[in-house]
């Protein structure tokens, strides 16, 4: 589907979502005097949600803490034996068994915590039991960096990928970069570092890099920022990526034309690769990413930035939906699980500035309905199903701006009826 093509339009309004129809152009939201979008008021947030219940339009949910007094956790992965990883955005990997936090596993690398950046997302090697193999992605600080915790003008950061494992005695060993940046794309913009992981069924992992605060890197095969990108567990390049054979092109690079894309899930029904990302003062995108496809950034956007004046082009692909005013989409995933009968096959989205767990209806490449599970929580920052087949959520409580650091829960969703 490009640019040209149908779309349907969300709109994130008083906690409702508004479909409209294939082919229309995109319904405007009211806005506020000024110009900007208005935003519903926000709910008054649950800062102890152990026990809250939530009533959703076909479920009823009791929400249990699994996990309390984490900083900004980012990132979550189970392993084999139902131990769950947590990723803590200062820098800190632990781990949840039964409801106990561990001490931080030692050895990791440092990592430049500063606005967006730190350590974000994890995941488990699918094989795993084999090979004990695990993936993370953080901010690596650049060479000429004054400070790790404070931001300042000449410190530098850009994502790194890396491969590791956590022997008997709680330390990171045995670590291999998966993915890291020449020295040139390291920048002192501390934003848009996306970071999203996901495995398909052949072992492939998939990343996403945001644009770094550098619009135009994204439309660019020869940078590797603002892409999605694919690669063998070992990160080898995959003889049948898209743009392997193409002169000057990063080879990983799977789709691009991305500002800050941060929730990647297969559809487990039709295969299909879904991603999220952050657009600008709204436009914020859930799209069907395929091989080799432009998803226009900073080219076309359904939110306002200065320069991009239009939302559509032949060639570049058309969200699915868009949300204006920004609901921030950070992890989604797919509910697998009868453990949620009236939600099998539903896909989910968190969003920090929306402070929102969205459910979302989809019929092949269509959004045919969504819900606002629930608003009052904090911020939503990751989901994944557990081996147990519920929901297991990581939140933050707000602060002033979405780059702060604050208490956090991990949070499981139990049905109750």
């Amino acid at each position: 589907m490009t640019k040209t093509g149908p779309w349907i339009v969300a709109m994130a309004l008083a906690g409702t979502a508004w479909l409209g129809a294939q082919g229309a152009p995109p319904t405007q939201t009211p806005a506020a005097p000024g110009g900007r979008a208005m935003r519903p008021p926000k709910p008054e947030t649950v800062t102890n949600p152990d026990g809250h219940i939530v009533q959703s339009e076909v479920q009823k949910l009791r929400v249990e803490v699994v996990a309390r007094g984490l900083e900004t956790p980012w990132g979550l992965a189970f392993l084999p034996d139902g131990r769950l990883l947590v990723t803590e955005r200062p820098g800190r990997l632990r781990i949840v068994d039964h409801g106990k936090l561990s001490d931080p596993v030692v050895g990791l690398p440092k990592v430049e915590q500063v606005q967006d950046g730190g350590l974000m997302d994890v995941e488990v090697h699918p094989k795993y039991a084999e090979n004990g193999w695990i993936y993370l992605s953080y901010a690596e600080p650049g060479p000429n960096n004054t400070s790790l915790t404070e931001r300042a003008d000449n410190n530098t950061g850009m994502t790194a990928i890396i491969r590791g494992k956590i022997d008997a005695t709680n330390h990171w060993v045995d670590q291999q970069f998966i993915f890291h940046a020449a020295p040139e794309f390291y920048t002192t913009t501390h934003i848009h570092y996306g970071s999203r992981f996901v495995f398909d069924k052949q072992d492939h992992l998939f990343f996403s890099l945001g644009e770094h605060g550098a619009p135009e890197n994204a439309q660019d095969l020869s940078k590797p920022t603002g892409k999605i990108h694919r690669v063998n567990d070992d990160g080898s390049i995959p003889k049948d990526n898209p743009f392997v054979n193409h002169p000057g092109a990063v080879p990983s690079i799977w789709s691009y034309g991305h500002r800050n894309p941060q929730g990647l899930a297969f559809d487990p029904v039709t295969g299909e690769l879904w991603e999220t990302e952050h657009g600008p003062n709204g436009g914020d995108e859930l799209n069907i990413i395929k091989p080799g496809h432009n998803y226009g950034w900073a080219v076309v956007s359904n939110g306002r930035q200065p320069g991009v004046t239009e939302t559509s082009r032949a060639g570049m692909d058309s969200p699915i939906v868009f949300w204006t005013p920004s609901i921030a989409p950070a992890g989604i995933a797919f509910a697998t699980s009868d453990r949620y009968p009236k939600w099998k096959h539903q896909l989910f989205v968190t969003a920090l500035g929306g402070q929102v767990l969205r459910r979302i209806v989809i019929d092949h490449d269509r959004v045919t309905h969504q819900e606002v599970v629930f608003d009052n929580l904090g911020r939503v920052r990751d989901i994944i199903v557990g081996p147990d087949g519920l929901f297991y959520v990581a939140t933050a409580l707000p602060g002033q701006r979405l780059s702060d650091t604050t208490e956090g829960f991990i949070l499981r969703l139990v049905p109750i009826s």
